[in-house]
This record gives structure tokens, sequence and C-alpha cells, in this order.
């Protein structure tokens, strides 16, 4: 018996027009081994057949798998041996019929993910694989006691055996349907496109099987539930079953709208971090009625490539976006601080980090005034025509600096900004993971720039302008504060049992109703990973936790938050790289910058504070 698995895709391989590998399931029973048969196609002539979607798993746990030759021979005569991932043999063999064949797509086993021009056009097709099949069939994996309880549930939401007389099944716990969507494949980047575009699909899960529409129902029943109610469902699961419906952003360009997607989707796991982007760019595209006839390639310039290095393919995006208009604003609310990649130029948003960056959750946009001297957002807090300051020849983004196909993977861009103010003294980081919130020592630094003659207000206040950006109500905020100081207090003394810092917030909390919850948990989420910082200016600021002393705080022209900056030492004059966002007492509310330059003199001292700088 053959052993080499590059036997089983001998022939001519799968790099022109519509061809791909349909893979037929041979008939077994469940303790037989697997066998199968692969045979090329055309995607335009293809017979019928059923797209598999499931999680890779473990690449190191592997099964045989044994295919035969696609000449039709003796099917009891020696095959191929071949190693597929354990969940893919386990898949196979759920779904294998007892007496008949089965023809089904397999990513994993129809694409020689070995040769690079195959794998390119294949991803290329798949969005089409997944549309023409005639039934996606998702494997989650065998059956639980919690699984068969939560799958019951959610198919008695959609097709009620009480006839609605209320004598149906009971529903699991909250914390049941919570544990059974944390199996893998609801939080796969690929099973996005796979059951967005799939003209049927059903869920499999051991011997259960639950059509997807009762997944669609589950989420509008979700939707109408009380806020205390409502379950944490999957981005595959929202944003599969709305994806029929009214666009919302439909007035966004496409590319605005795929920059905003791949955010939603950054915590979706993928084996290869460059399928963080693949996955989403063609799904994106398809929601595109203006761009039907034209295929994402040709709208952004860049193609599936395999051979590129993972930076090289975030790089190629990021400028991708930017040619295509794409405000560099919404370029940077992707950016995390803390997470440098030694090949990527600091301005480009590393995938690979699942988390968001905890300020763009706040509404910060309303009512961050801009600043006189930019040519940009917002339009009715900035001067027009004030000349001089145009960031290329059409004044609409930043200048890309050298960046070539065959430059490194590093991509300058040139902005203008204005410092507001360099770093001279800095607290602790705040870590929640670690139960350490230092509010005693932001009081502190408060005080001492307001000794110094700063126009600040206490801590309490600040906190209250931060919350209420986010959530509106920032009622809440002195008693929340209050009470981290005394958690902090009796963990110091141990006068308390042991307990998590986010647990005690939200039990006292809690007992004072949802609202004041979410504001709890608002000044956790917004205060996780900062540190309080003051400036050369007496001013206050929250910035991330890794800036440190002589850092700059800039504002970028049309980027509607300040930036702590780090002097580069790279060679050019103004060379920085992004540190992460900031929020700057004094220039983050409504009050009066617009005033303070009312007249001509003030207005010129401030272009001159404008420069250029080169953001590597």
């Amino acid at each position: 018996m053959e052993s080499e698995a590059h036997a089983i895709y001998r022939g001519r391989p799968l790099d022109l027009d519509d061809s791909f590998r349909l893979l037929q399931l041979l008939p077994g029973h469940l303790d037989e081994p697997v066998r199968i048969r692969l045979f090329s196609a055309q995607l335009s002539a293809a017979p019928s057949y059923e797209a598999l979607s499931y999680t890779w798993g473990d690449p190191t746990l592997t099964s045989v798998i044994e295919a035969l030759s696609d000449k039709g021979e003796d099917e009891h005569k020696p095959g191929v041996e071949f190693r597929s991932t354990a969940n893919c043999h386990a898949a196979l063999k759920r779904l294998r019929k007892p007496d008949a064949n089965r023809v089904l797509w397999v990513d994993s086993v129809c694409i020689n993910q070995s040769h690079i021009p195959e794998r390119n056009h294949q991803v290329n097709l798949m969005a089409d694989i997944y549309r023409a099949a005639s039934r996606v069939v998702v494997y989650l994996g065998e059956s639980d006691e919690n699984s068969v309880a939560v799958l019951s549930w959610i198919r008695e939401l959609d097709q009620p055996s009480d006839f609605g007389n209320g004598s149906g099944a009971l529903p699991p716990s909250k914390e049941a349907v919570e544990g059974f969507f944390r199996r893998p494949w609801f939080h796969r980047i690929w099973v996005i496109q796979e059951i967005s575009l799939a003209q049927k699909a059903v869920v499999v899960c051991g011997k259960d099987e639950v059509d997807w529409g009762s997944f669609t129902v589950l989420y509008q029943h979700n939707e109408n539930a009380t806020r205390a109610a409502r379950l944490e469902l999957p981005y595959p699961v929202t944003f599969a079953s709305r994806y029929n419906k009214p666009y919302r952003d439909g007035a966004m360009t496409y590319a605005r709208r795929l920059v905003r997607m791949l955010g939603r989707s950054r915590h979706c796991e993928a084996t290869d971090p460059r399928d963080k982007l693949y996955a989403i760019i063609p799904l994106v595209n398809i929601r595109d009625g203006s761009r039907t006839e034209e295929s994402w390639g040709e709208v952004l310039g860049i193609s599936v490539d395999y051979s590129l290095s993972v930076d090289r393919v975030f790089t190629d995006m990021a400028v991708a976006l930017l040619n295509q208009q794409v405000p560099l604003d919404d370029v940077l609310r992707h950016h995390v601080p803390g997470h440098e990649a030694r090949g990527l130029s600091s301005w480009v948003p590393d995938w690979r980090i699942q988390r968001e960056n905890g300020w763009r959750h706040a509404k910060y946009e309303r009512i961050f005034k801009g600043f006189p001297g930019f040519r940009g957002h917002p339009v009715e807090l900035m001067f027009d025509g004030v000349p001089g300051i145009i960031l290329d020849k059409n004044g609409t983004r930043p200048a890309v600096v050298g960046y070539t196909d065959s430059s490194t993977d590093r991509c300058p861009i040139r902005v203008h900004a204005i410092n507001v103010g360099n770093i001279i003294k800095t607290g602790p980081v705040c870590s929640v993971a670690d139960d350490f919130f230092p509010v005693s020592n932001w009081k502190e630094l408060v005080e001492e720039a307001r000794r110094q003659g700063s126009v600040v207000p206490k801590l309490e206040r600040l906190m209250e302008i931060m919350i209420a950006l986010k959530l509106g109500y920032p009622n809440s905020v002195p008693r929340g504060v209050g009470l981290i100081e005394r958690y902090n207090e009796q963990m110091e003394k141990g006068t308390c049992p042991r307990k998590p810092l986010r647990q005690v917030i939200g039990e006292t909390a809690s007992r004072s109703g949802a609202r004041a919850r979410h504001e709890m948990d608002a000044i956790l989420s917004v205060c996780d990973g900062k540190r309080l910082a003051i400036t050369d200016s007496g001013s206050v600021v929250v910035v991330p936790g890794n800036a440190e002393v002589d850092d700059a705080v800039w504002v970028l022209d049309r980027v509607r938050m300040p930036f702590v900056c780090r002097r580069t030492g790279s060679g050019e004059a103004n060379g920085v790289r992004l540190i992460g966002t900031s929020f700057f007492f004094g220039i983050m509310e409504l009050e009066a910058m617009k005033e303070h330059v009312s007249d001509v003199r003030a207005k010129a001292e401030v272009m001159r504070r404008v420069e250029e700088l080169v953001v590597e």
C-alpha cells in the first residue's frame, strides 16, 4: 500500500479556471476504517455535493484515511494511506452512510495544502464552492449531555412540540447554553463565510441534527430578550443570522465596511493568521451590490498569496485600505497597544491580536474637538481653508513612504500632527486580571497636577467623563471609585475573603441594578491596562500601560483620539512609532478649543505647532 500523502493529488494541480476536487465518501459503519475517492470537477458543471464546515483541530493529532484511485477501480483494492486531522476523521466517520456513497467537499482533503499555487487558487474559489453546495453540513463534534439539551431547546424554539400551549421542554440554564457555544466551531474565522453563503445548512453534533434556520430563530429570540437574560452569542451566529437583512452600513464604501468587519471578527480563531483577512474579504465584497461584477482582488489590488509573509499580507491590506480612501482613523481604531510586532509598521493593524482596543468601544468621536490647522474631521470644529496643511496631492489620506512590491514588510506613512505634551511622570498600570486598580496613586497624581496649577478636576470627575463617553450615564462612578478603594484597603489588611476585583464589583453593583453594574464594568474595561501620566504642561493623561516617560502625546490629522508616540532614532528627524491611544483631559471635552483660537494671532500660533511625522 502506498504511504506517500502527495500520491492522492496526482495529476494537474488545481490552479486554473473553476476546477476543484470533490470527495466521494464510501459507505461503512462507524467502527470501520474511513475510505474515500477524490475526483476533479468544474464548479460550473459539478455534480450535487455537500460542503463540510468543521474545525481542523490540533494538527499533531491525526488519524489514517484511505484514498482509492479515481479510476473507478475495485473498492476492495488497497488505496493510498494519508493522515488527516483527528477532527476531520471524526467528521467523516459521523457523516458516512452505511449503504451509499456521499459526495462532499472538505477543504483539508480536497485542497493540496502543501502546493501554494493550488492553495491560492482554491481559496479564491471557496466562497463560490460553499454557495454552490446543495447543503453545508456543520460538524460540531460528538455530543454530550449539555449539547443534547441545548440543541433540543434550539429546535423547540423553531418548531414547538407543544403547539404553543406551554407544555414543551424547559430551556437549559444560561450557563449551559453559553457552554455549548464555547465549542471551537463557533469561534473559527472561516465558518463566518461557510455558513453565511450556504443555500441550506444543517448542524450535526454526534447523532443530533438541527437545521441552521433554528439558530436564526434563536438569534431573533435572543434579540427580544431582556438585558439580564440575553446570551452572548458568537459572532458567526449573529452575522449569519443578519446576513440577508438590510445592511445598515450600506452607505459606507466597500473598503470602510471591510475594515469594520475585520475588527468585529478579529477575535475569531485561524490556524493561519493570513486567513483572518482572506476569510473575510470576499464575504464583504458579496454584500456590496456595486461590486458584483468585480473580484475583490481587482477592487483592493491584492490577491490570495500564501507565499507572502503574515506581516506582508497585513501591510498590503493596510496600504490598500488607504488607497481606497479609508480614513486613517478607521485603520488606527484597530491598533492595540502593548503588542508591537517586529515586522510591522506601528500603524498597521496586527490582526493576530484577538482583543480590540478598549478605548475604541467608547464614543469619544462624538465630542473630541478638532484642532485648528488641520483640514478634516470633524469639519464643524475646525477652520476651513487654512493653506499649507495638505497630506498629499488630494489632501484626503496620509502619504505612504517608499512601499513597493519588492520592499520590506515595513511601510512608513507621513502625517501632520500637533504635539500636546511630553510625559514626565507615570503611575502604576491598572491590571484587572491581577486585581490591581491603583486608585489612590492615580488620585495623588491628579492632586500633584492640580498643585502645579493644572485646571483639572478630581479623579472621580475625570472617570465620569471617560465613562460618560462610553455609556452616557455615569451616575455610579463616584460610588464605584469608593468601592475599589475599600476593596484595596481590605485586601491590604486581609480583612475580607480573597475574591477577584471584578467579582466584588459585579456582586455589589448587581444589588443596585443593571445600570450600575454596566457602569462598573465600564470603569474596569476603560481603565484596564492603562496608567495615569502627567505631561510637561501639567496636563493629566490616561495612557497605555506600555507608555513611558519622554514619550509624547500627539494629535494626528483626521485621527479622532490623541496617540502616545515614541521617537525611533531611525535617522528620520521626526520618525515615531505609535504606542497607543490616550485620553487627554482638557482636549477631549467639547469646551472651547475653538473659542481659544478665535482670533487670527492665536490661529497662527497653533499653525506653527503643526509638524510632519513619519510614523514607522
